[in-house]
């Protein structure tokens, strides 16, 4: 065998070798950004429930949010006039957090980190609760204009 079809044979392995390391290579990026997309959604419902559990074990929150509720709630615009000065921030900062959440949600579903399913049973029917409460506290006024639009396309769902 002469050297120049040695090294055609040599330069065609290579190749060979090249295209199944890419291939290899795609596998393994695609492995990797499942396993990403699983990490994110255990550390969103561990964020979750760690969010529940410090609400039930918060002993200034929860009793605010309870007279919140059993003034009406998100459902009833004059229930934060319910609350004392101090409950009343309590609500208030609470459902704040609870936007910027949300918004963070509605952020990583416009880019296409949260699948469908999960937004449309998650996320929207607690955007739906919460609306009118933010929309009362004047976030609405500082808030992101697209995340606005969701809100009112969420809300007029409903109506």
């Amino acid at each position: 065998m002469n050297t120049s079809k040695f090294r055609r044979w040599l330069r065609f392995g290579a190749n060979i070798g090249v295209v199944t390391g890419l291939f290899l290579l795609l596998v393994e990026m695609d492995q990797n950004n499942d396993l990403a997309r699983a990490q994110i959604h255990q550390i969103r419902a561990d964020s979750w429930g760690d969010f529940k559990l410090e609400l039930a074990d918060s002993e200034y929150l929860l009793a605010a949010w309870i007279k919140f509720q059993e003034a009406g709630g998100t459902r009833n615009p004059d229930a934060l006039d319910a609350l004392n000065k101090i409950d009343r921030a309590r609500v208030v900062q609470f459902l704040l957090h609870r936007y910027n959440d949300y918004d963070n949600l509605f952020y990583q579903y416009q880019q296409g980190y949260l699948d469908e399913e999960y937004y449309e049973y998650r996320i929207v029917p607690s955007i739906r609760v919460l609306a009118a409460a933010w929309k009362n506290i004047g976030v609405y006024d500082v808030a992101r204009p697209s995340f606005i639009d969701e809100i009112d396309r969420i809300t007029s769902e409903t109506q």
